[in-house]
């Protein structure tokens, strides 16, 4: 996978994919109405249609790519079949579709670790898999603190598992990232990044500590929209999720130029 269409690929999968998990898990408790996920169902579709077109560019010069392909197709197909189940009578049908959709997208991740030739492929799918449950716990967060007031009698402790789940992904992208920093700060690109002169080819360096700065602001917020949850000012904590959202969402397109662009 080569170029900008792969880094958008990468992070449009991810998000499809950890968006799907993060909602049929909160689906099987059974205590937020089903409009929250007709709504979640909508965004996610449109989420894997872009994962679908920017991946068409981003595995255009790779021999080997039917295998990724076949299952980028398979995750916005288990997208269109996880939102038309939410017109069904009951939420397990969504729970089931959410859950095997999920693993699909996550298929498509390692198969797309496998086409980054300067990785392991174990590696980049736990960077990927890692990218996919921070991104789709912050969105889950932003969408279902604004259902609240759609749902007055919501109890606060469902947008505390998802403030936990937000949590304890932060961390692992941390990890994850800081584990393999030799790699990330190897990125090179042709020419100058942004006009900015004197760092020859690499950018890797720059570029990995501005990652590193997002995700700390990332786990601080979410720290901050936790305790916001804990004293019951739930929507104090749905706007703290919008700033989560724009600083993960930075951070992983970010880690991800780093991840095509390694040597």
């Amino acid at each position: 996978m080569t170029g900008a269409g792969a880094v958008v690929a990468l992070v449009m999968i991810e998000w499809a994919t950890g968006w799907l998990a993060v909602s049929a898990w909160s689906q099987s408790w059974g205590v937020i109405r089903r409009g929250h996920f007709r709504i979640t169902a909508w965004a996610i579709l449109i989420t894997a249609v872009l994962a679908y077109l920017s991946n068409r560019s981003g595995v255009a010069e790779a021999d080997d790519a039917g295998l990724q392909q076949a299952l980028v197709i398979a995750l916005v197909a288990g997208s269109v079949l996880y939102l038309l189940v939410q017109y069904s009578r009951t939420d397990l049908p969504g729970v089931v579709v959410g859950y095997v959709a999920a693993l699909v997208g996550a298929g498509a991740m390692v198969a797309s670790a496998d086409l980054l030739p300067a990785w392991n492929v174990w590696v980049a799918s736990v960077h990927l898999i890692a990218g996919a449950a921070l991104l789709g716990s912050v969105t889950s967060g932003m969408m279902l603190g604004h259902w609240y007031l759609n749902q007055p009698g919501l109890k606060p402790w469902a947008l505390a598992r998802i403030t936990t789940l937000a949590l304890a992904s932060t961390v692992a992208v941390g990890i994850v990232g800081l584990a393999s920093i030799s790699r990330l700060t190897s990125a090179e690109t042709e020419g100058a990044v942004l006009g900015i002169p004197g760092f020859g080819n690499s950018f890797g360096t720059p570029f990995f500590i501005i990652w590193l700065v997002l995700v700390a602001f990332t786990g601080v917020i979410v720290v901050a929209a936790r305790r916001c949850v804990n004293i019951k000012s739930i929507q104090s904590a749905t706007g703290l999720y919008y700033v989560a959202l724009l600083t993960a969402g930075v951070a992983e397109f970010l880690v991800r130029y780093l991840l095509v662009n390694s040597t």
